[in-house]
């Protein structure tokens, strides 16, 4: 393990000004992309060009402010259809993914299973709240062909999985439209301790839709997606800050949910023993929507044994008056604490007593469960799917021998297929840093008698991430710059729906969300 892999995943151990200067420096700088896939708009000229003005102008409006039932309720009263939001997210990609990046892949069938889904609501079937709404997935998650499932990684340029990840099986039972895939950090930023946020060699570098601004990795083309309003909503990854960092780079709700409420099936791994998917929206609200259609048990994944049971609510639960949430005292750029003290005087104003916390010091070996799960758990992702290749030494010899497929390098690659952990030394680690984990944030929690910790972005992701706690981020504020700053919330397990109802109370309280202005 290099010391700037261990500083780029441990988010407490980095220079932060540093780590954001290089970032912004390689993500805005001028750059040619010779392995970059186009966006092909081929199956949908057409009626794009048949889109009219006045409902382009509507549509605008409508979609920075409406949640996910606003727009459903529009839609049943006939005001609105499945087939023309679709195309209004298509005509925005074409009119901003060039710039952004957000995109790697479009859905060539989205408009028809938007007419699909109107034609059944036409016919008194409607699926439930995601009917007929436009989400974008990242792109690595599978999905069935004609999309294709590639990590950004030209080495599976041409891959498609043999079905649907079980999540996107839920989804499109659920009625949702899938617009494309999203570009992301290269093998969900597994691939190099050189690596830029939110960079693919299939997709290029991903952009700041609010400018100058580091993305945020690895979900960075998803949130872009979301913030920059080409889609109503999208689903994430994390390992370990994935969701929560590019949502607060891009002023956004997510929820990196307890570890086992979401299948991880056919999701393009590093390891399983912290992976999980997770929604990314406008609106707090809309978490809980996509929260309520993802999450269950899936036969294929012991882990959501833990979702057996447990009935997610579409409609967030307001926060009980009596609430004591833990502030935890630590900050990584300037502009922190401004931000954390406005969420703190809104928290107060709900009913809320907000006390100090010490940040909960101490070490955990995650890097070695990285290493060793990226090794074992992407040869059984391949294996199960259908790839050409076998496993990290087919990617690895794949690069060499294309090193424009490896801008970066490829150091962590090459450290994960020669990692010497066994398997057995392998799951013992993880229990051990599962334990640990949940036993620093418990203990956090019990000592200074608080429900749930606040924290600056992804401050907490080394705890949360190995506990399997839940975290919802949501806007916080703005930089002098403008760039955007994020507010966490850590629960317990399970307290997921708790911590979307306070997220969505504090956020209404501060009222400072606005959208990116995009030229």
């Amino acid at each position: 393990m290099s010391q700037a892999a261990e500083k780029r995943l441990n988010p407490n151990k980095r220079d932060w000004e540093s780590f954001v200067a290089r970032q912004v420096a390689e993500q805005t700088a001028p750059s040619s992309y010779p392995l970059q896939r186009k966006l092909d708009f081929t199956p949908f000229e057409g009626a794009l060009d048949r889109l009219e003005a006045g409902t382009l102008e509507r549509l605008q409006t409508l979609t920075q402010r409406a949640t996910i039932a606003e727009l459903q309720a529009l839609m049943q009263a006939g005001q609105l259809t499945s087939e023309e939001l679709t195309l209004f997210y298509l005509w925005r990609i074409r009119r901003y993914n060039d710039q952004l990046r957000a995109y790697l892949e479009l859905n060539p069938e989205a408009l028809e299973e938007a007419r699909a889904r109107d034609q059944e609501r036409q016919q008194g079937q409607v699926r439930g709240l995601l009917h007929g709404i436009p989400i974008a997935l990242k792109d690595n998650i599978s999905t069935r062909g004609p999309l294709h499932t590639t990590a950004g990684a030209a080495v599976l340029a041409q891959h498609i999985a043999d079905q649907d990840a079980f999540i996107v099986q839920k989804l499109r039972a659920a009625g949702v439209v899938i617009l494309g895939k999203n570009n992301l950090s290269e093998w969900a930023n597994f691939m190099t301790s050189q690596s830029v946020n939110g960079y693919s060699t299939l997709g290029g570098h991903t952009r700041n839709p609010y400018g100058p601004f580091d993305v945020g990795g690895s979900s960075s083309g998803t949130a872009v997606a979301v913030a920059a309003n080409l889609a109503v909503a999208g689903i994430g990854t994390e390992t370990s800050g994935s969701l929560v960092y590019p949502a607060a780079q891009n002023s956004l709700f997510t929820l990196k949910p307890t570890l086992g409420l979401v299948s991880r099936d056919r999701i393009i791994p590093i390891t399983a023993a912290q992976d999980t998917a997770g929604p990314m929206t406008k609106k707090a609200s809309d978490l809980a929507v996509l929260m309520s259609v993802l999450t269950g048990y899936d036969p294929g994944d012991p882990q959501t044994q833990v979702a057996q049971g447990f009935t997610f609510p579409a409609v967030p639960p307001s926060p009980p008056a009596a609430l004591r949430v833990g502030w935890v005292q630590h900050i990584q750029r300037r502009g922190d604490q401004e931000a954390l003290e406005q969420v703190a005087q809104a928290l107060q104003s709900l009913g809320a007593e907000v006390v100090p916390v010490p940040f909960p010091e101490g070490s955990i070996e995650m890097m070695p469960v990285l290493h060793a799960g990226m090794r074992r758990d992407l040869a059984h992702y391949l294996k199960t799917t259908g790839a050409a290749i076998r496993g990290l030494q087919d990617v690895i010899e794949y690069n060499r021998q294309h090193p424009e497929a490896m801008r970066y390098g490829q150091d962590l690659l090459e450290a994960s297929l020669n990692h010497p952990l066994s398997d057995a030394e392998y799951e013992a680690l993880v229990q051990k840093n599962r334990q640990q984990g949940r036993e620093r944030l418990l203990e956090l929690m019990q000592a200074h008698r608080v429900d749930v910790l606040l924290a600056i972005s992804n401050s907490l992701s080394l705890l949360t991430s190995t506990s399997g706690f839940p975290v919802v981020n949501f806007p916080a504020g703005y930089r002098e710059s403008g760039e955007p700053v994020g507010a966490s919330l850590v629960g317990r397990p399970l307290q997921d729906p708790l911590l979307i109802g306070l997220a969505q109370a504090a956020a209404e309280r501060l009222g400072i969300h606005r959208p990116p202005i995009l030229q």
